[in-house]
């Protein structure tokens, strides 16, 4: 079975009015000028009782990591209004108890734990609202800026239109928010609740006001650009019923973090992690021959450190890989040594030799990661990180590698390029959990990259796939599993899609196994795919 994405009826009759000229009509409201209860808001959880005015403003103390306490105000939705809400408020502190050995970006997920200030806003049919950090806002999912929102006040503004939501900061916009109002409604009741409705999070609020209103749009006609359908999912098994892996120094993992490659032929070629978060941690390869409806394992490549990532065959029909770790060299700096792979279609297994790999002296990390690409003259071109992103070339079948460019640097991580022409190129990083994505683009082939741009969307892992009908397809991860498109090669993004929000390593990864079908892989809670079939409609 196949769906249509709902959003596709707002693309065909979206809202119009956009100015915002229509008045307000305000239906609850709340002023720090006595306790939410005596201006009719409902008391939520066990904490609302310790909320106290302080200096003009509610303080709103989350100090359990069992309970929580929040306001809560009903309203009536109307047809062809948009639904508008401010909040004046004040962040002083989020704390999250981190468990031995966890990782921090797993440490925040408001959609899944709520989150001990902010604002949840529902209209019966979808929810979501205003999450705030002391360094940042976000919505409860996968939208984010940085900013401070502790040393003074702030008025933030969500617009709710249909499926978007966009969030304006002290009259700026912050967040576009298009298909951010996504997450299935709890129950069919319209209501506003702001506070914490965390259990496990705590923290302290501000609250100056909080109002929602209701402003009439009138509807404009505009022609659909993309439709998409999406099928239902189905699991990856972590091993094909009834074999076993010979020769494995411990027991498989469950598969995660998916990483897809298209042979041709018929082929699909897939490196999955087998084990913990670590660097040197085992990955394996599984075969597909029917467009990534069902896997098998490739024979003694199976929970290996040193397994092929990135994967591609080469004119010549030679399928290649690069192991994602490196060794580095104590006594010569920028030096690495890694293993260069060949896959026998005949005997289904991959031989394996050392490839030699120099780069600048500075780096100590290196990780083969996502995407290599034949840039033609006998040229291959590898997506790396660890010290820094890179992109390094090889020309002689990846035997040895060198620094050809650097994306970026400081703190950046899991690049994902998309190359539109010889000299036109994209490219996507991850900046930190829970934290958005930087984007890059260079015009010479990848030598030099222009400044960064921060995305509204985040936090790890984006693959890119640049589409046969000209759409720029991006996944991501963590929060959530999701996808948005570019008709611009990545200038603007849209067409976003949540497929879970059940917590994981929440890594995806997206290709084009045939024209306008992606086959999209992520591991939350266990590796499953879904066909997208993607429909440029043209005016």
């Amino acid at each position: 079975m196949k769906r249509s994405l709902p959003f596709l009826s707002a693309l065909l009759i979206s809202l119009g009015n956009l100015r915002g000229d229509e008045p307000i009509t305000w239906l609850v409201h709340y002023e720090a000028t006595s306790l939410p209860q005596a201006q009719g808001w409902q008391a939520v959880g066990e904490l609302a009782a310790q909320a106290s005015l302080v200096d003009g403003a509610l303080r709103i103390r989350d100090d359990s990591t069992t309970e929580s306490g929040a306001f809560r105000a009903s309203w009536q939705p109307k047809p062809d209004h948009e639904v508008v809400v401010e909040a004046r408020v004040r962040v002083e502190s989020v704390t999250a108890m981190k468990e031995k050995g966890s990782m921090g970006s797993f440490l925040y997920w408001p959609s899944i734990q709520g989150w001990p200030g902010g604002v949840l806003v529902s209209d019966g049919r979808h929810q979501e609202g205003l999450v705030l950090h002391p360094q940042k806002c976000a919505t409860f999912l996968d939208r984010i800026v940085m900013m401070d929102t502790r040393s003074e006040f702030h008025t933030y503004r969500l617009v709710i239109r249909g499926d978007d939501m966009s969030i304006d900061v002290d009259g700026q916009r912050k967040i576009r928010g298009e298909g951010a109002f996504w997450k299935p409604a709890e129950s069919p009741e319209a209501f506003i609740q702001f506070g914490s409705n965390a259990k496990q999070l705590t923290g302290e609020t501000f609250w100056s006001s909080v109002r929602l209103g209701l402003r009439k749009v009138s509807p404009k006609s505009e022609p659909a650009k993309l439709r998409l359908t999406i099928s239902e999912p189905w699991d990856i098994l972590s091993q094909t019923p009834g074999k076993t892996e010979p020769n494995t120094t411990k027991k498989i993992a469950k598969n995660t973090r998916p990483y897809l490659y298209d042979m041709g032929q018929g082929m699909l070629l897939m490196s999955v992690a087998q084990g913990p978060d670590a660097v040197l941690e085992p990955y394996g390869v599984l075969k597909s021959v029917d467009a990534g409806k069902t896997w098998e394992p490739v024979r003694d490549m199976q929970y290996k450190a040193f397994a092929p990532l990135p994967m591609i065959r080469l004119p010549d029909a030679t399928i290649l890989g690069i192991s994602r770790w490196t060794a580095r060299y104590d006594q010569d700096k920028g030096v690495f040594i890694g293993m260069t792979h060949r896959f026998n279609e005949a005997t289904g297994t991959f031989s394996m030799s050392e490839s030699f790999i120099r780069v600048p002296e500075n780096i100590t990390l290196l990780v083969f990661d996502r995407h290599i690409f034949d840039v033609g003259n006998g040229e291959l071109m590898a997506v790396v990180y660890g010290s820094a992103p890179m992109l390094l070339k090889s020309a002689d079948r990846g035997q040895t590698w060198t620094h050809f460019s650097t994306l970026a640097r400081g703190k950046r991580h899991e690049p994902a390029v998309a190359r539109f022409s010889a000299t036109e190129m994209t490219a996507i990083l991850r900046t930190s959990g829970y934290q958005p994505f930087e984007q890059i683009w260079s015009n010479d082939g990848g030598k030099t990259w222009g400044s960064a741009v921060t995305l509204e969307e985040g936090s790890v892992d984006p693959d890119l796939v640049y589409m046969k009908n000209g759409v720029l397809a991006c996944s991501y991860g963590r929060n959530g599993s999701n996808l948005m498109f570019s008709l611009d090669r990545g200038k603007t993004w849209g067409f976003h899609h949540v497929f879970t929000d059940i917590r994981g390593f929440n890594y995806t990864a997206i290709c084009e196994v045939s024209p306008g079908r992606l086959l999209y892989v992520h591991d939350a809670p266990s590796l499953r795919a879904h066909y997208v079939d993607v429909e440029r409609i043209e005016p």
